[in-house]
């Protein structure tokens, strides 16, 4: 036999047995992963919003200890200004 011939008997031996023992209607099987893809894209957004808090508390948490540390002496007040004033808070976009 010649490998074209065992490609396509293989081929339509696969697509019967699917159809034979094939779990759900199409239709069924369609919106059950219509549904499965929706639950993974609302899961995708809270973890993407949970990491979004966490980076944002971190970057507040940074910041209040920046504000409340002592500038060390060797500084300039130029570089003391400049320090303060930075701000490494904001959203955190992946």
């Amino acid at each position: 036999m010649s490998a074209k011939r065992n490609l396509l008997i293989g081929v339509g031996v696969g697509a019967v047995l699917g159809i034979l023992f094939a779990p759900h209607k199409g239709s069924k099987t369609r919106k059950r992963l219509a549904q499965r893809g929706a639950e993974f894209k609302e899961g995708w957004n809270n973890l993407k919003e949970s990491v979004n808090n966490r980076f944002s508390k971190a970057a507040d948490e940074a910041n209040e200890y920046i504000d409340d540390s002592e500038t060390p002496a060797y500084i300039s007040s130029s570089m003391q200004e400049e320090w303060r004033g930075s701000d490494i808070s904001g959203d955190w976009k992946p």
